[in-house]
């Protein structure tokens, strides 16, 4: 019995200086790593609290982005980020979203197999309903949680039911309107000053 004491004792001190030499080993990489931070030429470098996010789909997705707008009476409109676009043919059912450069950003179609073998028929009702609500989920997957529909004309029945899948999921099918920035001139014609900066006297340098 006390052997076993003395070896879990023995087990146990080895363990603890093992543990310490890592704890050693990661505070002098520590210090090391400190010294050549301290060392390099970017050491008084501050980093501007000032961030452009450039990036075209957050923009969008802040409803910051200009849509075109194109002409008064231009069909079909352009003035849209994302456009739900639904074909029902003879064969297949499908629906797109369209992006206004006239890429297809996501589809689901009853010529996917995964699609199709769960269904009776590619036409009918119950296969409108299913593209909408798969659809939906890739655009909830995506992020794309307003889409623009053009309701010219009134839906069908088939039509109706995909919608009608985009309302379940919570998905807008009208764009958020476009917040315009605050027209800052570059120079103040009013005051002798250019915009945003201040106000100084000067002297009338014309003699009359």
């Amino acid at each position: 019995m006390q052997r076993l004491q003395l070896l879990s004792v023995c087990r146990n001190k080895v363990q603890l200086s093992q543990l310490s030499r890592h704890i050693f080993g990661f505070c002098r990489q520590l210090s090391t790593s400190n010294r050549h931070f301290t060392d390099s030429q970017n050491k008084d470098y501050v980093v501007s609290r000032v961030f452009h996010n450039r990036n075209p789909r957050n923009l969008e997705k802040l409803a910051l982005a200009k849509k075109r707008t194109g002409w008064t009476y231009q069909a079909p409109r352009r003035d849209y980020y994302h456009k739900l676009v639904i074909c029902h043919t003879n064969r297949h059912t499908e629906a797109y979203v369209q992006h206004f450069s006239g890429e297809k950003v996501l589809s689901a179609s009853t010529n996917e197999w995964a699609v199709r073998n769960q269904l009776y028929s590619c036409t009918d009702v119950s296969a409108s309903i299913a593209i909408g609500k798969v659809l939906a989920l890739r655009c909830l997957q995506s992020g794309i949680t307003s889409l623009f529909y053009d309701d010219a004309e009134k839906p069908s029945e088939k039509t109706s039911c995909v919608l009608q899948a985009f309302k379940e999921a919570n998905i807008a099918l009208t764009e958020p309107t476009v917040i315009e920035a605050e027209y800052r001139p570059g120079i103040n014609y009013d005051g002798y000053n250019r915009y945003a900066e201040p106000k100084e006297w000067k002297e009338d340098y014309q003699d009359v």
